[in-house]
């Protein structure tokens, strides 16, 4: 059976649900997850983001949606950084955490397939090489903030935008633990 690792941008996949679904829909992450691996067996899905600044209005519940990731079996939570800019911030860190996981991971041969939820194009150069140490990567994100070049150099890409969103919609927001648990 097919060892798959899934790696998610996490700010890629969420700017697509907001345009995709609205920025109320919160999605059943372990559900995603199960359609990601598609039967295969999933070696660990990582999931890559930068906290929000404390005086950011949404920093609360995406702290606690971080929170509820990390107790989610087999998914590990990288986070980079937001660097302030006159234009407001921009995320560090991240995109490279992505690489070198998948790069190192491929060099591990701790998986077959790779599954890549980003529509960054300088993914391309990454997935060529672990291509070349004879792994298979499957690129998936909404259209619109897909890379034409990323698509073409993975061995599958699938758009987000044909999943069925419904049946992914978690039911309640995560709660973050109580202090104590």
């Amino acid at each position: 059976m097919e060892r798959v690792a899934i790696f998610i941008d996490g700010s890629n996949l969420y700017k697509g649900l907001v345009q995709h679904l609205g920025s109320d829909y919160r999605l059943n992450f372990i559900e995603f997850i199960t359609l990601l691996t598609a039967g295969r067996r999933l070696l660990r899905a990582y999931y890559y983001n930068a906290p929000l600044p404390p005086e950011d209005p949404a920093a609360k519940a995406h702290q606690s949606f971080l929170n509820y990731l990390k107790r989610v079996p087999y998914v590990t939570v990288r986070l980079g950084r937001l660097e302030r800019r006159t234009e407001g911030f921009v995320e560090k860190g991240v995109d490279i955490q992505i690489a070198i996981d998948i790069l190192r991971l491929a060099y591990a041969d701790a998986y077959d397939v790779a599954v890549l939820v980003s529509g960054d194009g300088d993914f391309a150069e990454v997935v060529r090489v672990v291509q070349d140490m004879g792994k298979q990567v499957e690129n998936t994100t909404f259209h619109a903030l897909s890379s034409h070049r990323l698509a073409q150099q993975a061995d599958r890409f699938y758009p987000l935008d044909d999943f069925p969103w419904e049946r992914l919609r978690a039911q309640s927001l995560p709660q973050a633990p109580e202090s104590g648990e």
